[in-house]
């Protein structure tokens, strides 16, 4: 963890630095915060005016990234056809085991991801994507929880319409309209009156309120990019410090790289100015490779036209575009 001082406190991430705090945006919020009434993409003035003791906490995109990375690969590690639905969320899908084998799995996944990176992770078990999801919010934070099939309506009944995924205000104001407010009330609702009001998603939605989720899991998960960031000692244009920085963040993502036994292509870098304004400069190289020494000297190359128009506060190195390494052993 972190920042443990922050357990079960108040507080929000935002967009922007410490300084510059009250002109962004809440990206996401502690439980304690929202059980305040502060929500994710509300103005952190608006959240400030709300709590005013609210502890503020900077994005950090990079750091998310490479801890969501982790987590990830660590599933994959099951063997079991995994989907990244967002950085913090996966399904697996577990076509084959009973509901007690899934629960024994899903208590070593939370035991084995808390040992590993620190961190508590909520699991939902149900028949279907969708509804194991809506299984897994009800478990929040950091529970394990199993609806067997035989349940689903039963744990359904009551929820808002709106628990559904893909159900926003507007449709729900359809359905609210016909006289439709819980999912219980969809599972027993008149298809063609649903037909009428939300189209052929309203038969969708009648088949999931009564128990039967078809969604299945995509087999799909990739490293799309690997890159660090750091904030300089003060704002400067001197490139040999600079160039070292960039150094040391370069030998941080050519270490991501071969663990993940990959070459790249494409190196980006980005600069941070006193004001907050960012650049970013990027190039693709005509082959692939893994080498520290081209990643240094692109970075140096590319941050040079950033420099020139500032000091900087903030530099990062990113690469993407990547394809496995000639060296990576294969098994068939």
């Amino acid at each position: 963890m972190r920042k443990p001082e922050l357990k079960g406190k108040a507080f929000i991430v935002g967009t922007h630095d410490e300084g510059n705090r009250m002109k962004g945006v809440v990206e996401t919020a502690s439980y304690m915060a929202k059980r305040a009434g502060i929500r994710s993409a509300m103005p952190t003035m608006m959240a400030f005016k709300i709590k005013k003791d609210i502890v503020y906490v900077p994005s950090d995109h990079e750091y998310y990234e490479s801890v969501s990375t982790k987590i990830m690969q660590k599933l994959k590690s099951y063997g079991f056809r995994m989907e990244m639905v967002s950085i913090d969320e996966a399904a697996l899908d577990l076509d084959g085991m009973d509901y007690k084998e899934a629960e024994t799995l899903g208590e070593r996944i939370k035991g084995e991801i808390n040992n590993a990176i620190g961190l508590p992770c909520t699991v939902g078990i149900s028949d279907g994507k969708i509804l194991a999801k809506m299984v897994c919010d009800d478990a929040k934070p950091d529970g394990l929880k199993v609806v067997k099939r035989e349940n689903v309506k039963e744990f359904l009944a009551d929820k808002d319409v709106q628990r559904i995924l893909g159900v926003g205000n507007k449709t729900a104001e359809r359905l609210n309209a016909i006289g439709i407010k819980t999912i219980g009330d969809l599972a027993q609702a008149n298809k063609i009156a649903l037909t009428a009001a939300v189209g052929s998603f309203g038969l969708e939605l009648h088949s999931l309120a009564n128990g039967r989720d078809e969604s299945k899991v995509m087999d799909q998960w990739k490293i799309l990019s690997i890159g660090r960031e750091r904030t300089l000692e003060a704002s400067t244009d001197d490139l040999k410090k600079i160039d070292a920085m960039l150094d040391e963040l370069s030998e941080e993502v050519i270490d991501e790289v071969l663990k993940n036994g990959f070459s790249f292509k494409t190196v980006t870098v980005k600069a941070r100015y006193p004001d907050f304004t960012e650049k970013i400069k990027g190039k693709s190289l005509s082959g692939y490779t893994d080498s520290l020494e081209v990643l240094k000297k692109m970075s140096h190359e590319l941050i040079r036209e950033l420099v020139n128009m500032s000091p900087v506060r903030k530099v990062g190195v990113r690469i993407s575009t990547f394809t496995p390494s000639k060296s990576q052993k294969k098994l068939f």
